[in-house]
């Protein structure tokens, strides 16, 4: 059941928004509005088709660390996976950042960089190649992480109306269950254009 109050006071103005859209700048409960049918539905199916990749990772996973896969030096083939990898590694400061109500900035983004570009190096001095064991593990992991604590958080946004980021769905499961308030975040990413096009609409 959707228990959202749309708020009286809402306001599309970006003007109090960052200038950077990694810089996180949290609202008050009943500051945003929540997004209207067409965002919900392109929530959804966004959430859904992440969450078809977890699978296929999990098995990647599995594979590495349990099949003895651990000294294979194939580097992933195909497309998709890299803009897989392109795609997380920009979405990692608004999945942390908003989901923990954090203000890191870009630092995820530099811990996932240094990590991966140390395991690279270790990959070269135990195996002769860029890509092996300890940094396929780790890539997947991550890979895993984003594909289903963003999945999930847009599935849940397009079900309980979230006002504003998706990644703040968690949050607003919490307060409709327990009724404590909680602070709300605007979309950095096109989403927020989506759902600003669909309020303009009459």
């Amino acid at each position: 059941m959707n228990t959202t109050t749309v708020p009286t006071n809402s306001t599309d103005d970006v003007s109090s928004r960052p200038a950077s859209q990694y810089e996180t700048h949290f609202e008050e409960q009943g500051s945003l509005m929540p997004p209207k049918l067409i965002g919900r539905i392109v929530r959804f199916l966004l959430g859904a088709w992440l969450l078809t990749a977890v699978y296929p990772m999990a098995d990647a996973l599995y594979g590495w660390i349990a099949l003895g896969f651990w000294d294979s030096t194939t580097p992933p083939r195909g497309l998709m996976f890299y803009l897989l990898v392109a795609f997380a590694f920009w979405a990692t400061p608004h999945v942390i950042n908003i989901g923990f109500t954090k203000n890191w900035r870009r630092g995820p983004q530099w811990v996932i960089a240094s990590v991966a570009a140390a395991l690279v190096g270790v990959d070269l001095a135990a195996y002769g190649t860029w890509w092996s064991g300890p940094l396929a593990v780790f890539v997947y992991l991550w890979l895993l992480y984003i594909a289903v604590h963003l999945g999930l958080s847009l599935v849940l946004s397009s079900i309980i109306a979230t006002p504003g980021c998706e990644m703040r769905a968690v949050p607003h499961l919490w307060t409709i269950v327990t009724r404590r308030s909680t602070r709300e975040h605007y979309c950095p990413g096109w989403l927020d254009r989506l759902d600003r096009w669909e309020r303009s609409k009459p």
